[in-house]
């Protein structure tokens, strides 16, 4: 890996707040040249201009947190947040008009006194839970900033991203010249820009203006609006290269320690939107690593194995939450959008040529030997040992844990399925052997039948073999239905069969059939 510094991963932490918020990518980068320019104009020292550039590129770096509960109160939250963004907040209208865009998503088909009555409910929920929301954001972004190792003064700041000129703000409310000037400049700033491609630079200046004294400082107002198309010259244009050469401080070139702290930032920046995904990131990687070492791969490649696994995800925050929420399988559209996560992820990496190796391994996690992963659909040449470590590792890893669409296999379950990919040729063997052992579990060869069940797990599989369905398990069981499918699905996971044809089978196979049992018609 090539040299990388604090910018480089600065500048992918801002493209995944862009992705979580609805803005397009590279949204925090052009506005962190746009507040520069105008902090240029203002004649502000090197001390100033360094917040300014730090505020700019990662005021939204803690919306991750509790978008579960957000996902809960208006559908999809990124949609939600890109039209939220254009919106006074303190405009009562305002806010019932997005509240009502955001039902219509959510419930397509309600309409009249319905839709009315989610709106009066969405508002009053909003006012409970949004505050709490909304802190958390503040707080969670400050220790980031401290983890990067950003100075207080910076955290402080980012902890006064949602507040305003008039102190109708979040969290605190903190008023006028409380409010610390690199937030009420680039808030000003970057409001302008999502207003302009909402609707043209002259009806945003003209919302600007109508904002003054509340949302924004008068006295920027007054120094801004004269100057904001010169300020927006060439915007567009701008890459990630061309902004992070303005960064005002001395380029700060991570060493190891401090490239592992910034990736685990963007780890758990990722993971921390829902509770079932809470340290993902890092149990991949820490499975991954120990897997490396049991393929004896060198310290070079171990090093890039533990960082690759604790980015893999971070495209995931392109997919709403709401998605993730839904119960039952997912729909096309949903798996499509799913999968495009490892595309994302790719692409963020690639854009700073230092992480670019990293960004072979992540676009690869979901890969398969045999040419049924995604998002390519790679075959086996095309997969480093490196990117087929981090593929099982997170194969297995997730397996364990529990979706809102499906419950958690145990580790033994975890094993078996990956396993029986292992046999099926999509999961390599070698690699697939170190993440089980790992993790503690046995890598059996194919055809072994020593695959040991637990008591319950033999009972189960005695029932199936007796022909009796999910249901015809429950009664047998004395237990429900739900509880008697979680029994029947471990034992597939164990087994690494996804039907009872096949669980049937597999007991044919390795002489676990009870002797002088004759099969009963299914229920």
């Amino acid at each position: 890996m090539t040299q990388a510094t604090r910018a480089d991963f600065l500048s992918i932490l801002s493209m995944v707040a862009d992705l979580a918020t609805g803005q397009p990518l590279q949204f925090s980068l052009r506005s962190c040249v746009m507040s520069l320019r105008f902090g240029e104009v203002l004649g502000f020292g090197r001390r100033e201009m360094t917040e300014i550039y730090h505020q700019a590129l990662l005021r939204f770096i803690g919306c991750n947190a509790d978008t579960y509960l957000m996902s809960a109160l208006f559908g999809d939250e990124i949609a939600f947040r890109h039209d939220f963004a254009r919106i006074d907040p303190a405009n009562p209208a305002e806010i019932g008009k997005t509240l009502m865009q955001a039902i219509r998503r959510s419930h397509p088909a309600a309409g009249g006194v319905s839709a009315a009555l989610m709106v009066a409910k969405g508002l009053f929920r909003a006012r409970a839970e949004a505050p709490p929301i909304l802190a958390g954001h503040c707080e969670v972004a400050a220790q980031f900033a401290l983890r990067l190792g950003l100075g207080p003064q910076e955290a402080d700041n980012l902890g006064q991203l949602y507040e305003r000129w008039d102190g109708k703000g979040q969290p605190r409310g903190v008023k006028g010249q409380a409010v610390a000037l690199p937030v009420r400049l680039v808030t000003l700033v970057q409001d302008c820009i999502i207003l302009s491609e909402a609707e043209g630079l002259e009806a945003a200046k003209a919302r600007i203006a109508a904002r003054r004294g509340a949302a924004y400082d008068p006295s920027l107002v007054d120094r801004f609006l004269p100057v904001a198309a010169q300020l927006m010259a060439d915007l567009e244009r701008i890459n990630a290269d061309a902004a992070l050469a303005l960064d005002p401080g001395p380029a700060a070139v991570l060493d190891e320690a401090g490239i592992d702290a910034a990736c685990l930032v963007l780890a758990d920046m990722t993971d921390i939107r829902m509770p079932q995904t809470l340290g993902h990131s890092r149990a991949v990687a820490a499975l991954a690593e120990t897997a490396a070492r049991r393929m004896r791969l060198s310290a070079a490649e171990i090093a890039l194995v533990r960082r690759a696994a604790l980015l893999h995800d971070i495209g995931e925050c392109a997919t709403p939450v709401a998605v993730w929420h839904r119960p039952g399988a997912f729909s096309q559209a949903e798996r499509g959008q799913i999968e495009l996560h490892a595309y994302q992820s790719e692409r963020l990496l690639r854009m700073r040529p230092s992480l670019a190796v990293l960004a072979d391994i992540v676009g690869r996690h979901h890969e398969r030997l045999d040419g049924s992963g995604y998002h390519r659909g790679c075959r086996a040449a095309e997969l480093s040992p490196a990117s087929r470590v981090v593929a099982a590792a997170e194969a297995f890893r997730t397996a364990t844990e529990s979706r809102p669409h499906r419950p958690a296999l145990r580790p033994e379950a975890a094993a078996a399925r990956l396993n029986a990919a292992i046999r099926a040729g999509a999961i390599c063997p070698l690699a697939g052997a170190a993440v089980i052992e790992a993790a503690g579990q046995r890598a059996l060869a194919q055809g072994d039948g020593r695959t040991t069940l637990t008591p319950r797990e033999n009972e189960v599989l005695l029932h199936l073999t007796s022909g009796l369905t999910v249901k015809g398990v429950a009664r047998a069981l004395g237990v429900s239905t739900k509880t008697a499918d979680n029994h029947v699905q471990n034992l597939y996971g164990k087994l690494g069969v996804s039907t009872r044809a096949a669980a049937v089978l597999w007991a044919v196979e390795h002489g676990r059939l009870p002797a002088g049992r004759s099969a009963t018609a299914a229920d």
